[in-house]
């Protein structure tokens, strides 16, 4: 079994950081050819280390604990590719919010992880640094974005891993793999710092290998930043202890309808345990025609939102800067020549969407069938705690089956392969946890909470996670 923050801190307390980070180098550089990791941050942490063994120990569950963190958050240590060749060398001249807070925790960054350029892709399949796949089996996919994070801590690198999640890039490679992927409730954790992808959607939030390591970097981590203009007040109190509250929990109705039949057999015995401890279980219904628009509805805006918030690489202001006689000429080989075809894709297509004649009948009308979801949303929670959704149709496809997709993601497959965009849309606390598996292969169970609700939320799901063990 990987090891948990608590195991690290013990560890970190009974030699030093610095004979923790030794040991972690060990194993991260042995995993070289798993392209799992883009740059490592082995000097500077190590010399962080030696000072703070050093000093009085900070009073922090994070302290000397090693992570790694998805390479689209900056710091100024190391470059923050955000997985493109176009930015292999960009180091940022300030530091995420996210780093400042871990690192005045104790927390050592280690390094960055790989992802699908700029978040895009939802396979791990189109990084720069090259594929990344499944630890299980090689053949398959372990998803993404976030597929170099969930990588980190399924194979004990580290304890727990930043990831950023616009569709579902924490939570189903954490499905993929069998760990435990959260995003938190939009704005809780600051995104200053975060390079995006598409702003209404992007939230940050963490790999670990269970919940209460989730707890243990909420309490920490969610803070309002005025830096943040996203940022929301949503304070996080760690606590470890029983959980009696007797919930009333929903599936989608339309959803689970469409589960193969060993998937939903499993399902059914959730629900049987879920009612032994005394909570209560039905289904409420989403129009099928709107779920079958998710993934439409997902490209439209997050495409948009691309193509705007990555106007300025360009190769004038930063990035790899190719020649050209002319201003657009510069912008065009810069792009054409260190752009992937699938970011050039969603650039275009967001830019198309853009346009003023375009506007109405393409990104416009996505946000108001986004509306329509957050609304039906809204009114699930008026009378239910928590929704349970499945994290994909099943165990991680290969990599041929994930390539066969027109748009290179593997989050627009279908209805159930979408079911996870619900919770960007409205923003609501996510989790994906371990379920099941098949073939010896991993499944996770995703739950969700209201908007705000992230203490229940994590609360069920270590009553959850404990049941599961349990049953095992």
């Amino acid at each position: 079994m990987n090891k948990t923050i608590k195991d690290y801190a013990k560890l970190v307390k009974e030699s030093s950081i610095k004979t923790v980070l030794e040991y972690s180098f060990r194993d991260i550089e042995k995993e070289f050819d798993s392209n799992f990791y883009i740059n490592l941050n082995k000097e500077k942490i190590n010399i962080k280390a030696e000072q703070l063994d050093k000093k009085a120990r900070i009073n922090s569950h994070l302290f000397g604990v090693p992570y790694f963190e998805k390479d689209n958050i900056v710091n100024t240590d190391i470059p923050t590719t955000a997985g493109s060749l176009f930015l292999k060398d960009y180091v940022s001249p300030f530091n995420a919010t996210i780093n400042e807070i871990l690192s005045e925790a104790g927390a050592m960054m280690v390094g960055k992880t790989a992802m699908d350029e700029f978040g895009m892709g939802g396979t791990g399949l189109f990084s720069f640094n090259g594929e990344i796949r499944n630890p299980y089996e090689k053949n398959r996919i372990i998803g993404g974005s976030s597929s170099g994070s969930a990588y980190a801590v399924a194979t004990g690198m580290v304890p727990f891993a930043t990831g950023s999640d616009t569709g579902d890039s924490i939570r189903k490679p954490a499905s993929f793999v069998g760990i435990v992927g959260f995003k938190p409730t939009y704005g809780s954790i600051s995104r200053y710092g975060l390079m995006p992808y598409a702003p209404s959607l992007d939230t940050i939030g963490f790999f670990t290998n269970n919940v209460d390591d989730q707890k243990i970097l909420a309490e920490v981590t969610f803070k309002q930043d005025k830096k943040d203009f996203t940022s929301i007040n949503n304070p996080f109190k760690y606590e470890n202890k029983k959980f009696d509250k007797k919930l009333k929990i929903v599936q989608i109705r339309e959803i689970y309808d469409l589960m193969p039949e060993d998937l939903k057999k499993e399902y059914d015995n959730f629900t049987e345990r879920m009612l032994a401890v005394g909570h209560t279980v039905s289904f409420e219904s989403i129009d099928i025609n709107i779920l079958n628009m998710l993934g439409e509805v997902y490209m439209a805006i997050s495409y948009a939102e691309a193509a705007s918030t990555l106007s300025n690489l360009q190769g004038v202001h930063f990035g790899k800067r190719e020649e050209g006689d002319s201003y657009e000429n510069i912008i065009k080989h810069s792009r054409g020549n260190n752009f992937s075809k699938t970011v050039k894709k969603r650039m275009i297509i967001g830019g198309y969407s853009l346009k003023s004649e375009n506007q109405d009948i393409i990104f416009l009308k996505a946000k108001k069938i986004r509306r329509i979801i957050v609304d039906r949303i809204a009114e699930i929670y008026q009378t239910a705690d928590i929704i349970v959704l499945p994290p994909s149709s099943g165990i991680a496809p290969t990599v041929s089956e994930a390539m066969k997709s027109a748009s290179g993601d593997a989050a627009v497959n279908g209805v159930i392969d979408s079911a996870l965009l619900l919770a960007n849309f409205n923003g609501m606390p996510s989790i994906t946890i371990p379920f099941i598996k098949l073939n010896n292969l991993p499944i996770g169970i995703n739950l969700n909470a209201n908007i705000k609700k992230d203490i229940l939320l994590l609360d069920f799901a270590q009553q959850v996670e404990e049941i599961l063990k349990n049953k095992e």
